[in-house]
């Protein structure tokens, strides 16, 4: 079983605030996710000003696109982050644990649970 849960706050710079650039970002990202064919456990949601992405669920065997949808988001929205957290029970090198995965300023790196 391969099971996931991530969150992200989505925004396409560290510290620039500009709607425009934002808006443009978002649709970017949403576009993308489009083209997943699991897109349905995707949650993208803006609120308030804020902008989030929500993923989890379960999936028989291994699934690339979760981990790559947050290799994008670090790479398209560099002022993004979250945390995203996977358990792969086929995977022997984390064998039985959690591998913890944190979105911060570009950059997506594993860290202990």
């Amino acid at each position: 079983m391969f099971e996931f849960h991530g969150w992200a706050s989505i925004n396409y710079h560290t510290h620039d605030t500009d709607p425009q650039k934002q808006d443009e970002c978002w649709d970017s990202l949403k576009c993308h996710v489009d083209t997943y064919e699991h897109s349905s456990l995707i949650f993208m949601h803006r609120y308030n000003g804020c902008d989030s992405l929500m993923i989890g669920g379960q999936h028989n065997h291994r699934q690339e696109y979760v981990f790559k949808l947050f290799q994008w988001i670090a790479e398209h929205a560099p002022g993004s982050y979250g945390l995203l957290y996977l358990l792969d029970d086929e995977d022997n090198q984390h064998e039985n644990e959690f591998q913890v995965w944190r979105l911060c300023q570009g950059t997506l790196k594993e860290m202990p649970d």
